[in-house]
């Protein structure tokens, strides 16, 4: 089964599900030529896509152009899929091209941590195989520049943002005339899993992003996943108040995290980074809700990637101040 949603005359919404219960919204856009931001997985083109563009009466064939979002398997690992069927063009920022092109860099990057950090390396080819069940190296075609605005005709001219956090070269695609953003994963709430943690891996710039968005004047915010956050609901698109009030609550969540993992950090000077994170776990299950692994004391999703990142940053200042 399919779902597609199309909110705006020029655009459609596709959602895709893939693997153990992910779920990915990408966007078609009806320029002069079709283009899709993200493809999901390996299985999104065809099960999702291609039905979704049989009710608009188009096909795979007519998607000339790939936009991604970032590298990560569940909004690249469709390309090479899509590309088989389409020949379309894919672009990505020159940051993030890297991952998409070599999931074997991805998975040492971002994912192998979940088990590493947990004295779990015995899961590590199971999880390997795993992405490469889901994805297949991406082709790179034009590496994005920050700043520069892709002309795909009918009026639709996006400006390519870079909106780091979730990743170093994660970018959003800004169609100003409109007023709508597509997001990708820039603004991941408490993630889109019950009592997860969001998946910041470069927590540094992520409140600039968080300003850069909030500047915007936006009509609709056209996000990637089912966000949740601490009051609001989980669409995927966001209108009018409920936009600012996302902004606001992913700024309200990610410092609750560095809270707590600067305070377990003062309690626990030296101690290695699995007691730290299971003690900042700990703390910010006071005031939201978190689904704790019995196992490892960390959330059940996203156990690692704003803990490990943000314990990094505080041992680099902790370094630098000595």
């Amino acid at each position: 089964m399919h779902t597609d949603f199309k909110f705006h005359p020029q655009v459609t919404q596709v959602g895709c599900y893939w693997g153990d219960g992910g779920h990915t919204e990408l966007y078609l856009i009806e320029g002069d030529d079709l283009a899709l931001i993200d493809t999901g997985c390996t299985n999104c083109p065809g099960e999702y896509v291609a039905p979704a563009l049989a009710a608009l009466g188009r096909e795979l064939t007519d998607i000339k152009v790939i936009l991604n979002t970032h590298g990560h398997f569940d909004h690249a690992g469709g390309n090479a899929a899509l590309y088989d069927v389409a020949g379309a063009e894919v672009w990505l920022s020159e940051r993030d091209a890297p991952v998409a092109a070599d999931l074997e860099l991805q998975f040492e990057k971002y994912f192998a941590q979940n088990d590493t950090l947990v004295g779990r390396a015995d899961r590590l080819p199971a999880s390997k195989e795993t992405l490469y069940k889901q994805a297949r190296p991406s082709k790179i075609d034009r590496k994005l520049a920050d700043g520069e605005v892709l002309d795909l005709g009918r009026g639709v001219e996006l400006r390519v943002l870079p909106t780091p956090g979730h990743t170093q070269g994660s970018v959003s695609f800004y169609w100003e005339r409109e007023g709508l953003l597509f997001s990708g994963d820039a603004l991941p709430g408490r993630g889109s899993r019950p009592g997860g943690f969001p998946l910041i891996y470069t927590p540094a710039a992520f409140e600039q992003t968080l300003d850069l968005i909030g500047s915007l004047d936006l009509r609709a915010l056209c996000m990637s996943h089912h966000y949740r956050t601490l009051t609001l609901s989980t669409e995927s698109v966001k209108y009018g108040a409920a936009i600012k009030g996302h902004v606001d609550e992913c700024r309200q969540i990610f410092r609750a995290v560095a809270r707590g993992l600067r305070a377990a950090l003062r309690e626990r000077p030296g101690a290695p980074f699995l007691e730290v994170g299971r003690a900042a776990t700990a703390a910010v299950a006071q005031n939201m809700p978190v689904a704790i692994d019995q196992d490892t004391g960390l959330p059940q999703w996203g156990p690692t990637a704003i803990l490990y990142a943000l314990w990094q940053l505080e041992r680099k200042a902790e370094g630098a101040w000595r």
